[in-house]
Parts: C-alpha cells; sequence; structure tokens
C-alpha cells in the first residue's frame, strides 16, 4: 500500500520540507518553486501552497531547517574540544573548515548563495544570519564577543574563498588568518 494522501498523511510537511532541502541543496535557490517542490515531495501542488504560502515562507523555513542542523553539528564540534589554548583553538577551527568544505559543500554554497540574496531582499536577512549567530555562539565559550565576531567574520571568509577557489587552500592558509587573529606576534 503507498502513501497516504490527504488528511490521513501527517508526514505530508515533513516531505514537503525535505523535498525542499534537497532541491536548495542541488540547484541553489533558483531552482525553488513550489511546482518544482511538490513534484520532488509527490505531493499536489496545492499542498505546498497550503503548508507556504510563499516561496519566502518555504525558503524560510528550509533554511532554518539547514541552520539549525549546522547549530547542531557546530555545538557538538564546539563542545568537543574542552580546553584549547589559542594556538590549539586555530589548529580546531582550520580542522573545522577543511571538513566543512570536505563533508558539507552544498549547505555552504547555500548559505553563502543566501548572504548574497539577502542583500536585494530583506525579508531573507534573519535567515542568513543564523549560520554566523550560531559560530558566534559556539566560538564565545572559547573566547570573548569580539573574538568571537571577529573569527565568523574570518571563517566566512576562509569557507568562502575555498568554495570558490579552483585549488583547495593549504593548510597554511587557513591556519594564517586564524593565527594572525588569535595568536599575533606569536
Amino acid at each position: 500500500m503507498g502513501a497516504k494522501r490527504g488528511p490521513a498523511d501527517p508526514a505530508r510537511r515533513e516531505r514537503i520540507m525535505a523535498a525542499t532541502e534537497r532541491i536548495l541543496l542541488r540547484g541553489g535557490i533558483a531552482a525553488l518553486s513550489h511546482r518544482a517542490v511538490a513534484r520532488e515531495a509527490g505531493v499536489p501542488l496545492g499542498s505546498t501552497t497550503y503548508y507556504f504560502a510563499t516561496l519566502d515562507d518555504l525558503l524560510d523555513a528550509a533554511i532554518r531547517r539547514l541552520s539549525e542542523r549546522y547549530a547542531l553539528r557546530l555545538h557538538a564540534w564546539g563542545a568537543a574540544l574542552g580546553d584549547l589554548s589559542r594556538a590549539g583553538l586555530v589548529e580546531a577551527l582550520a580542522d573545522l573548515v577543511e571538513a566543512l568544505v570536505r563533508e558539507d559543500r552544498p549547505a555552504l554554497v547555500l548559505s553563502f548563495e543566501l548572504s548574497a540574496a539577502a542583500m536585494r531582499r530583506p525579508e531573507l536577512r534573519d535567515a542568513a544570519l543564523l549560520y554566523a549567530e550560531t559560530e558566534c555562539e559556539v566560538l564565545r565559550v572559547h573566547t570573548d564577543e569580539r573574538t568571537a565576531r571577529a573569527l565568523s567574520r574570518v571563517l566566512d571568509g576562509l569557507l568562502l574563498h575555498s568554495l570558490a577557489a579552483a585549488v583547495p587552500p593549504t593548510r597554511a592558509d587557513i591556519t594564517g588568518p586564524l593565527a594572525a587573529l588569535l595568536t599575533p606576534g606569536e
């Protein structure tokens, strides 16, 4: 027997969200439409607009879910660090950059695409800033507020350049800016 449909289909909203995430990760914001989501989720077109009246509602919900997963990953990463020296934090952050680029490339590309889109679409700004806020929250455990914000911006730059580069950055390319911020003069 196939999946239930209509009111007896309590998983419909979840299928719509999962389909939205797959579309965004595969093709970015430009690939998102109610019709594409309905097709991907295997639901009638009206179901997508029932749960999400506009594409921005759908995009916002999907980005928030992706951001929540990123937050869980970052919080787990931060909790596993224990007590680190600043030099140790440089190495841990470099490991994080390398792992994110290697393991979460589609989600990173989407996060930067969202940030760019938010420059022209103010309604996307809150969702676009969730990644940076999570980074700051996790980094504040290991440093002060000002340094955490600076590190978040350096991480964004490192990740963006790593994604755009024809050749992956070297370890020194990654640790250099982090060390300049965390261990100047060493």
